[in-house]
């Protein structure tokens, strides 16, 4: 007899909750009484002699369809993973119905391909206040889409125990996951195939082992989706109420849907153990993840809260810490407060040999970096000695970002560790230093010019190695605390010191930076400008120059900074041409 491959017919009504045996040749078994529909099977290559199999056809053509579809779904993953390219159907150049035929979800995200990725990379950009479109290039290669098999090959048959989404809602948000929000959020390590496959295979795992922390992955899934395609109304915080929920503001069915499923699994973890095991800590993971992109930093810090009591009782594995001190650190960049948890990695320096590989690669140039920051009087020492090693990052991120950077697992492994640890002690440090006066609720009171530099320290650690959305809720928080802070500057007596004005330069391109397509992109934009009139800066050059002194990363920041650069001689040019119009 010649072994059986079964197919479900398309349209046919499948179980999974039961596994079913066949109880003859024929394959016939007992009817299920509650099955609101029979199941109709094809059988392939049944047949007594192997003669026979050679010449037989299957006469349905849905059938044979079905089963070609089966296998070629296959066939092509394993292309696709090699690099080659299959034109999908039978080239039709006339037939513009089979644009149709694919199914989408209601809610799905547009479709994504290399070519819709690269030109998005250069798409065209409005710049403030003009209806000049701008075209800016990336100067980051785009990642290489379809390079993991498709979504459903994971789970054809919805048997794992992660399969309580729609089918569609699963494998979209997957995609996505996979193509646009790891290589967009860890933009430094996706490059290296070693680091991206990590991340994908712990995503995986996560679907086959624990329902929680797959679920809560798919709710920042949904969340960065929503965010990426401007499903969402503005997730800045609410002065009026610090605690409003931002999941109202996601316009996103999907969201609602698997942020609901993912709480639900969460509570069921935590039901279903008498003990406490690392699946209950990663279950958090997901719900602290959407928090904080959606900006939900109280139920984030509630969630946080509640891994602190966990983590003090146990030991944490290698795939845990991928996640948790990142996490730790973002959720108080929303907040601005000193981090929730202790940093919880051990304290390493960079290898020396790391940085001397660093040096050999990157332009000279960029050995200036950082040292206009030790030359500048009026900031702590503390804050000096961050910036010296935010250098070492900078100058580590653009060597790994470069095509000529092929950094090693472990030259990965410690850039990620080192940039979570200055994240955390640039919270951290006016806490933990008597240098600073405490105000009425025992808070810091850090002077204007440090918190300035403070808050564009974060937000460049918010560009590289690891990037926020500006329009997400973290983003938009951050945004939110750099004008706090800038506002703060220019209430009070500033020195002529040019010193201190290079930094505001650079401090404010940090800023225009995060808060790009934002309300508060122009205000940034007209502060430049008029700083950079007041150093007498005329050109990008002279200014790329003064950037290279502090911290500025040229492969990932020199077109964005360009057209910022562009947007403030346009203010300046609008203010000369109005000046002369009164005289």
């Amino acid at each position: 007899m010649v072994q059986v491959w079964i197919y479900p017919q398309p349209g046919a009504i499948v179980d999974n909750t039961t596994n079913h045996s066949l109880d003859s040749a024929d394959g016939s078994r007992p009817p299920d009484p509650q099955a609101g529909s029979p199941t109709n099977f094809t059988f392939v290559h049944q047949a007594e002699d192997l003669v026979s199999v050679s010449h037989r056809r299957i006469s349905n053509r849905e059938q044979r369809h079905a089963i070609r579809s089966h296998v070629m779904q296959r066939v092509r993953q394993v292309e696709l993973a090699q690099g080659k390219k299959r034109s999908i159907g039978r080239h039709r150049p006339n037939d513009s119905s089979k644009s149709n035929a694919r199914s989408e979800s209601t809610h799905s995200e547009p479709s994504l391909s290399n070519e819709s990725i690269d030109r998005s990379a250069s798409s065209p950009m409005i710049g403030p206040g003009t209806d000049i479109i701008r075209h800016t290039q990336s100067p980051l290669p785009s990642p290489r889409l379809n390079i993991t098999p498709a979504a459903q090959s994971f789970d054809p048959f919805d048997t794992l125990p992660t399969n309580s989404l729609p089918r569609q809602t699963s494998e979209s948000l997957l995609q996505y996951c996979f193509d646009v929000m790891l290589p967009l959020s860890f933009c430094v390590e996706t490059r290296q195939a070693h680091a991206r496959l990590a991340r994908q295979q712990m995503v995986m795992h996560s679907k086959m082992s624990n329902p929680a922390t797959f679920l809560g992955f798919m709710a920042t899934t949904a969340a960065h989706r929503a965010v990426f395609y401007g499903r969402h109304e503005d997730l800045a915080p609410a002065n009026a109420n610090a605690n409003a929920n931002h999941d109202d503001r996601i316009l996103d069915p999907d969201y609602i849907r698997v942020k609901n499923e993912a709480m639900v699994a969460v509570r069921r973890t935590f039901e279903q153990r008498a003990d406490v095991d690392y699946q209950m800590v990663e279950a958090c993971f997901g719900l602290i993840s959407a928090a904080t992109v959606v900006g939900n930093f109280a139920e984030a810090r509630i969630h946080l809260n509640i891994l602190e009591r966990l983590t003090s009782r146990m030991n944490l594995p290698e795939e845990t810490m991928m996640w948790l001190p990142l996490s730790n650190v973002k959720v108080s960049v929303g907040l601005l407060v000193r981090p929730v948890l202790p940093l919880l990695i051990t304290r390493e320096p960079l290898p020396e040999e790391i940085l001397s590989r660093a040096d050999q690669h990157l332009p000279a140039e960029m050995t200036r970096m950082g040292q206009n920051f030790r030359e500048l009087q009026n900031i702590s020492r503390p804050l000096k000695l961050l910036f010296i090693v935010s250098s070492d990052i900078c100058r580590l991120c653009e060597m790994q970002t470069t095509p000529r950077g092929r950094p090693s697992p472990a030259e990965t492994l410690s850039l990620r560790r080192k940039a979570t640890e200055v994240e955390y002690d640039l919270l951290a440090y006016p806490y933990e230093t008597e240098i600073f006066s405490r105000n009425s609720d025992n808070e810091p009171d850090i002077p204007a010019l440090e918190g300035v530099v403070r808050l564009a320290g974060l937000g460049m650690l918010s560009v590289a190695p690891h990037t926020i959305l500006a329009a997400s809720g973290i983003g938009r928080a951050l945004t939110h605390h750099q004008k706090k802070v800038f506002e703060k500057w220019m209430r009070e007596k500033r020195s002529e010191d040019a010193d201190e004005a290079i930094v505001i330069c650079w401090a404010l391109f940090v800023f225009v930076q995060n808060a790009l397509k934002q309300p508060e992109q122009m205000f940034f934009t007209d502060s430049l400008a008029q700083v950079a009139q007041e150093l007498g800066l005329s050109t990008w050059e002279e200014v790329e120059q003064v950037m290279f002194g502090l911290l500025y990363m040229p492969w990932l920041q020199s077109s964005i900074w360009q057209g910022i650069w562009a947007d403030a001689c346009r203010v300046n040019d609008s203010t000369r041409l109005h000046q002369h119009g009164i005289q």
